[in-house]
């Protein structure tokens, strides 16, 4: 069956001499794997499928199939700076990695992929913030299903593993304390951050790790912080 959706792009790898395999989180239906034939040889088609792309596209869809097949394929949103913009480009290529170990359902989340595709688009279009991927990641833990909750009563502790603060100390070690947690707090309820950006992520990270399975280790971690020095 044919079906039009957008997609965005979250990984692809080289297959056989001329071909990629591509992955990309859909609107229509959720995350699917496509082989695209013969792309590499084709000047300048090979660059629609970089990471967090946003496409156009129309699909052969069968039911049950590992690999589907692209028909048609053109640029939906075509970015102005991030891809030219050493800070941005670097976050992307995070969150790219980051949204590639999230996103596992192929059933369509409309919602989500909204998200998504409008979450990029402000980042493209606004200056760049270096606390945006804090932001994005708070929001899309609430699409995953284990959002923090914001209430922190002015309590001392955040537990890790059941995503709430709490006023007395958690037994096991996956929690935070000050310093952190007045900024943490400040993260949570959106407002703008200008300090313990290194150290917030690596708690959201953790958070990640300790709510998806497989989650493991960001590759793309080190390059971040050393492009953003923070």
């Amino acid at each position: 069956m044919i079906q039009q959706t957008k997609g965005i792009v979250l990984s692809s790898i080289k297959y056989a001499e001329s071909s990629i395999i591509c992955r990309i989180y859909t609107e229509s239906l959720g995350l699917q794997s496509y082989l695209v034939n013969g792309v590499r040889k084709k000047k300048g088609k090979n660059t629609y499928y970089q990471p967090l792309n946003i496409l156009d596209l129309e699909v052969y869809h069968k039911e049950k199939s590992g690999l589907q097949r692209i028909k048609e394929c053109k640029i939906d949103y075509q970015y102005q700076e991030a891809p030219f913009h050493i800070y941005k480009s670097s976050v992307l290529l995070f969150l790219a990695e980051v949204l590639g170990k999230c996103l596992k359902e192929e059933t369509a989340n409309a919602e989500l992929f909204h998200f998504l595709e409008q979450s990029l688009i402000r980042f493209d279009q606004k200056d760049f913030d270096s606390a945006f991927h804090l932001h994005f990641l708070v929001g899309l833990s609430d699409f995953l299903g284990f959002c923090p909750e914001e209430n922190h009563n002015n309590w001392p502790f955040f537990d890790l593993t059941e995503g709430c603060f709490c006023a007395i100390r958690p037994t096991h070690q996956h929690f935070i304390q000050e310093p952190l947690i007045t900024t943490f707090a400040q993260l949570l309820s959106g407002q703008a951050i200008a300090h313990n950006k290194k150290d917030l992520l690596g708690v959201l990270l953790d958070y990640y790790a300790l709510h998806i399975e497989g989650f493991g280790k960001v590759q793309s971690l080190e390059v971040l912080q050393t492009v953003l020095n923070t």
